[in-house]
């Protein structure tokens, strides 16, 4: 709603915020990650973790007329299993209202020079609703992977869409998640597989 009370559909870019961070240089313990304190200080971070494997991060708040409502963070790490593209998203939430997933989706794309870029595969993430006391949401889990519906055997170039919709409890607005990329791939038809060219994501 806009402060007359009208219906409105409108998007604001609070901030176009994008931050290269080294991986780390030990591998965490089991289980272990360290989502809760990178990038905790900007909007989006993009992180190169090998020639096969990258991470982005979001940080989100989401709010009405009236302000802030929550915030929340969005992490989705790819590593390619071949020239197979697979996906880890995490719903982490920070502060607000419980947080209540709809639709989610990891979409692979198909750079096309000046046209719309294609699809090469649609993913649908189940996520569960997150709050204070159970504050993350895996899809598939914290050590699975979603795999995408197909492989891919073109010399082209690819990235990755991933974008979202949500509820908080007690508000009946629907409120839609920053579209986020991992980065640039290509080399999906060679015997070593998909290899990035490009992290973080350029427009």
């Amino acid at each position: 709603m806009d402060p007359e009370g009208n219906k409105t559909d409108s998007t604001r870019i609070v901030a176009d915020d994008v931050a290269i961070t080294p991986a780390p240089r030990e591998a965490a313990a089991p289980g272990a990650d360290d989502y809760d304190t990178w990038c905790e200080n900007g909007t989006i971070c993009s992180r190169k973790i090998n020639d096969h494997t990258a991470e982005v991060k979001g940080n989100g708040a989401y709010g009405d007329s009236k302000g802030v409502i929550g915030s929340f963070d969005l992490v989705y790490r790819q590593s390619f299993d071949g020239n197979h593209p697979r996906w880890r998203t995490l719903l982490d939430w920070d502060s607000g209202p419980e947080i209540r997933p709809g639709i989610w989706k990891n979409n692979c794309r198909v750079n096309i020079s000046g046209a719309p870029d294609e699809y090469c595969g649609t993913n649908e993430v189940n996520l569960v609703a997150v709050n204070a006391a159970d504050r993350r949401s895996w899809w598939p889990s914290s050590t699975r992977w979603a795999y995408n519906e197909q492989r891919l055997t073109g010399s082209g170039k690819y990235h990755d869409d991933h974008e979202g919709e949500f509820m908080a409890f007690g508000y009946r607005q629907l409120f839609k998640a920053g579209v986020l990329h991992t980065g640039r791939w290509n080399k999906c038809n060679t015997a070593t597989g998909c290899k990035y060219y490009e992290v973080p994501w350029k427009a």
